[in-house]
């Protein structure tokens, strides 16, 4: 793939900021490595500097011994060996008083941009530039859909639906047959669905009856599960995406209870839960059909607020979403004023989860999760066609 230095260029100037300095050593800088087309199995024993100006030309400075690795990018090539070479060189491009982007978050608010190291910082501020954050400028270039990746994530999407809703099917059947089931099984159920599919996943899901459900990365395994048995709560989280290689990952998460009726405490949970998504959901959609500037940390506030005045904050133990792009924790946005705190503007063509939970250790926990897409145009959907609206009660 050939770099687009025009694209990146008119993103550059959009955020009205002088320059991107794109800064990498010894492959420390995924972000970089990737925007830059360079293999992570490239020989990177040294670092390098890649400059691209608001205008003009881009500028790349590189090792003497290393300068095949940037040989596929445009740009005026500075070589340089000694220490004081390298320092001449960034003379040249790092005016006194420009503002220029690097991957670093202030205060390491955002540990997903902090890829360059406090003494590169240091070192760059030292030429008199002023740095921000490249965050919305990675979000610009690297986690925007195409419509192909949006119309390929469709069907994947609606599927995970249907093999949840098919996955508590599979537990009534089995629990109406008098055969003992387990939560390994229903995993391996969900596995054989997307195998039938031709979907792929990096993990297998997470289903997990009881405390297990309280606890958010939990999974079972052949040697780890529990059984699931009359009136337990069954938590069901499962992501998934087409075999595409630019393919784009689908994420949500359903409970259930084994039972024809459902106890009031897990109802009430629900509930508090669902209201927090679909307040999270509204706000975006809000912002968008105002034309709002909207914010990542403003949507976990959000939902948040919803659990708070319930008086469950301290159990909603997690950010309430995450960039969704060809990586399932994607380089946009997260919806995290808990964890960190993302400012992280939100623009169209992006997606990402709500997923706000509850989890009280030792009894169980609930958390809803579907996925947001936002259109070109502003529409904001939540993919799939359906979000879990009440607490399926599996035998009934």
């Amino acid at each position: 793939m050939i770099l687009d230095i025009f694209k990146i260029q008119e993103i550059i100037r959009q955020k009205q900021i002088d320059g991107w300095l794109l800064f990498d050593f010894k492959g420390s800088n995924e972000l970089a490595l990737e925007i830059l087309n360079i293999p992570c199995s490239s020989l990177l024993t040294r670092g390098f500097y890649y400059y691209i100006p608001a205008r003009g030309n881009a500028v790349k400075i590189v090792s003497a011994i290393e300068a095949d690795n940037l040989a596929h990018l445009p740009g005026e090539e500075l070589k340089y060996s000694s220490h004081e070479s390298l320092k001449n060189h960034l003379r040249r491009i790092l005016t006194k008083g420009h503002t220029v982007a690097m991957e670093y978050s202030p205060f390491g608010a955002i540990p997903y941009l902090s890829k360059v190291d406090a003494g590169t910082i240091e070192f760059i501020k030292a030429f008199g530039a002023d740095i921000i954050c490249s965050g919305d400028l990675i979000t610009l270039f690297n986690a925007l859909w195409s419509k192909e990746q949006f119309e390929d994530n469709e069907p994947v999407a609606k599927a995970l639906v249907t093999i949840v809703k098919s996955a508590f099917k599979f537990i009534k059947d089995e629990i109406n047959s008098g055969r003992a089931v387990n939560e390994y099984d229903v995993q391996c159920f969900i596995m054989n669905e997307f195998e039938k599919r031709g979907c792929i996943t990096d993990h297998p899901p997470i289903v997990g009856a009881n405390e297990n459900a309280a606890n958010p990365h939990y999974t079972p395994s052949p040697s780890k599960y529990k059984s699931i048995n009359l009136n337990d709560f069954v938590l069901i989280d499962l992501w998934a995406k087409s075999k595409r290689a630019d393919a784009v990952w689908a994420d949500i998460t359903w409970c259930g209870y084994v039972g024809k009726t459902i106890p009031e405490k897990y109802t009430v949970i629900f509930d508090i839960v669902k209201e927090a998504r679909d307040t999270a959901l509204k706000l975006v959609t809000d912002s968008f059909n105002s034309g709002k500037k909207l914010l990542a940390y403003e949507v976990d506030d959000a939902a948040r607020g919803v659990i708070v005045k319930a008086r469950y904050g301290e159990y909603f133990i997690h950010r309430t979403g995450h960039s969704i792009t060809t990586e399932l924790h994607g380089s946009g946005p997260h919806l995290d004023n808990f964890e960190t705190r993302d400012e992280r503007q939100i623009f169209p063509n992006t997606s990402f989860s709500i997923e706000p939970g509850i989890y009280l250790t030792g009894d169980f926990g609930v958390r809803l999760e579907i996925d947001v897409f936002i259109h070109p145009d502003g529409r904001v959907i939540y993919t799939g066609g359906e979000k879990q609206e009440e607490l399926i009660a599996i035998l009934a």
